[in-house]
């Protein structure tokens, strides 16, 4: 014989035997029903193939161990409710916190814009302040005589220079250029320039 002829035969044989298999598995509840009933009262809460009960209605109810008892699972059920109740409490101490500390941060941040706001006003002042001293510094520098300003201004730095001559009056610009270096106050009027 060869093997397709006996692939054949042993096709013919289990190819009709599987559909059968399946079909008592499924089938099972209707043709033992007391072997059924016995597994499915062990069974109860678990879901059975072959139950007639609708997995949609169904609930979850979840099982007490071994051992639980209703009192047992009472018990439980109050500690849960005590814990809901804590956490509960714990959440609206939390958001108290957190409001008082919005309210605080709004306020540092009023009080922050009010500094700013005062040390700008504190430094427009300054700087009037500043500009007015600077230009009796000025006056005060320039009345010296030729002599005594020119090693005086040939220490100061081209900004400083620009800085004198651009507040001074004409006679003062004219005494400046006239004690500077004839480079050095090239250089001033091309930079004023």
């Amino acid at each position: 014989m060869s093997i397709k002829k006996v692939l054949k035969i042993l096709g013919y044989i289990f190819v009709p035997l599987l559909p059968m298999v399946i079909a008592i598995y499924f089938l099972f509840p209707y043709v033992n029903e007391e072997k059924h009933k016995e597994v499915a009262e062990k069974y109860s809460d678990d879901f059975v193939i072959g139950d007639s009960t609708d997995v949609t209605m169904s609930t979850f109810r979840p099982t007490a161990a071994r051992g639980d008892t209703i009192e047992d699972l009472g018990e439980d059920y109050a500690t849960m409710e005590e814990k809901v109740s804590r956490f509960q409490k714990d959440i609206q101490e939390l958001k108290m916190k957190v409001d008082s500390l919005t309210i605080v941060n709004d306020s540092l941040t009023q009080q922050l814009v009010q500094r700013d706001s005062s040390a700008n006003e504190v430094l427009t002042a300054d700087t009037e302040i500043s500009e007015e001293e600077f230009s009796e510094n000025i006056k005060s520098l320039l009345d010296l005589d030729i002599e005594s300003l020119s090693p005086i201004l040939n220490k100061m730095s081209d900004e400083q220079l620009v800085k004198i001559f651009k507040a001074g009056s004409g006679l003062q610009r004219k005494k400046l250029l006239q004690s500077l270096e004839s480079d050095r106050a090239a250089k001033l009027m091309s930079e004023v320039l």
